[in-house]
């Protein structure tokens, strides 16, 4: 039988707001993980705060299916939509409480604005969240060190601390990431540049490979690489809104770059910013080699 509860996710030592729409209860918990003594569906909203993922792992390894919210854009227009009704039982239209439960209204009329976290997912997120921090801290240091200020030391610390966790993510994606080695064999890259690697590893976490292999359509949308129609440039410069903004993933399109700039360079011998046709050229390459796997 399924049991499920829907989760307003906390920063720090704040508990969790839970919603149980079956006994329309309402609770807290410190720890996610308690969660799993009763309910094998946990819904969370679209933030998941670092000290979370261990406690999605344990969820998910004693065998609870946890999802969250992919749409966080359209959080404001759900909250809007509820508005009397959460004013009329919580007395205002922002609480956690209430969050969780628009969560299970929208889970309701649209399940499909959920996404499944799978294993893969809280086994490298962490670690993708840690070099991306990295990198943003050794460009700050460098830029720094171009306005005369004495980083050089604390640029080489970063460094090396960035080549660490991404020789770790390299690591682990040989031993959790299904055909890695015969992936990254396909696409000639080399066992010891460590960059075009991780940045392979972190693209087909973003892909949701191996539970799903996107269409080039759907992944060329997802990553941003489309190019929008002239009619809806204007519709865009004559009125500027939601309606008209297109939402891709930075996060995901961050390691396609890498990737292909590793590429090039091995090809041209030479380090540039790739157009966005050689970002598509390379998706596609990499598309074709997983829908052979």
């Amino acid at each position: 039988m399924t049991r499920r509860v829907y989760v307003d996710t906390a920063r720090n030592s704040k508990p969790h707001a839970c919603y149980d729409p079956a006994e329309d209860r309402f609770f807290e918990v410190e720890d996610l993980a308690e969660l799993v003594e009763k309910y094998n569906e946990i819904y969370v909203d679209s933030t998941i705060f670092p000290r979370m993922w261990g406690q999605l792992k344990a969820l998910i390894d004693d065998g609870a299916r946890v999802f969250y919210f992919a749409k966080p854009w359209k959080w404001r227009k759900w909250r809007e939509k509820y508005a009397n009704e959460l004013k009329e039982r919580f007395g205002r239209k922002k609480t956690d409480y209430g969050d969780a439960y628009i969560l299970s209204r929208i889970h309701e009329y649209k399940p499909r604005l959920f996404k499944e976290i799978t294993p893969l997912d809280v086994e490298f997120k962490p670690l993708l969240m840690k070099e991306r921090a990295l990198t943003r801290e050794l460009m700050r240091l460098r830029w720094m060190l171009e306005l005369g200020i004495d980083v050089e030391e604390e640029i080489r610390d970063c460094e090396e601390r960035l080549m660490r966790i991404r020789g770790e993510i390299v690591e682990r994606a040989g031993e959790k990431i299904p055909g890695f080695a015969d992936i990254a064999r396909e696409l000639e890259l080399n066992d010891n540049n460590i960059n075009a690697l991780s940045a392979l590893a972190g693209l087909l976490i973003y892909l949701r490979w191996p539970y799903e292999v996107m269409s080039m359509h759907k992944a060329i949308r997802y990553l941003g690489l489309y190019k929008p129609a002239k009619e809806n440039i204007r519709k865009f410069e004559e009125r500027y809104g939601e309606k008209y903004r297109k939402r891709y993933s930075g996060c995901a399109r961050r390691y396609l770059i890498l990737l292909t700039v590793a590429i090039l360079i091995s090809i041209k011998k030479r380090i540039f910013r790739p157009r966005a046709r050689d970002e598509k050229e390379m998706l596609r390459r990499l598309l074709g080699i997983l829908k052979t796997l």
